[in-house]
């Protein structure tokens, strides 16, 4: 029995493993297997946030900024941040640049609207928004656990409740309906 589990084991992981590469190496996906699929999170994309502002008060252009951080950060912050740099190397006004990419950007697009709006430094407004972001993110994390403990109350409840009722409350009313017919 142990051998066709082996068996079977073993042939799926010849199915799964990857094709060899040049020298007879298993090719690993560029970034690693770590590598993130999709849209930042909101933790990725307010760090990033502080690094486009800490390049800023460093004395780099808006879009030199972003696109230095979308260079460094291989991530999906980076890849989203190289998007909004294209789209305003294109001449796409700010709104619709920063559209391109996930409503998780929300933040970081108001305030680089607001800042270029007024012609001022976007490197405030940016760490402002990345603390926006953690906040509204961390007050989501706290309702949905909180949500989630009370949803497990129903559950609780009916597994308990019939067991408390048949060895508590069922016990005590037949000894006083015994006792009410004597």
């Amino acid at each position: 029995m142990s051998c066709v589990a082996a068996a079977a084991g073993a042939a799926l992981a010849v199915l799964v493993w990857p094709p060899p590469g040049p020298r007879g190496r298993p090719q690993v996906p560029r970034g690693g297997p770590t590598e993130h699929v999709g849209a930042a999170t909101v933790e990725e994309a307010a760090a990033a946030l502080g690094l486009v502002a800490a390049v800023l008060r460093g004395g780099a252009g808006s879009l030199e900024a972003l696109e230095s951080v979308a260079r460094v950060d291989a991530g999906p912050a980076g890849r989203e941040l190289a998007v909004v740099a294209a789209a305003h190397r294109w001449g796409e006004p700010p709104e619709r640049a920063w559209g391109r990419v996930g409503p998780g950007w929300r933040a970081a697009a108001v305030g680089w609207h607001a800042a270029h709006g007024a012609g001022a430094a976007p490197a405030g407004l940016l760490t402002a928004a990345a603390v926006r972001m953690r906040e509204e993110e961390s007050r989501r994390v706290e309702a949905a656990v909180q949500r989630a403990g009370v949803l497990l109350v129903l559950p609780l409840g009916t597994c308990f409740l019939p067991g408390f009722v048949a060895t508590t409350v069922a016990p005590v009313v037949l000894h006083l309906l015994g006792g009410l017919s004597r």
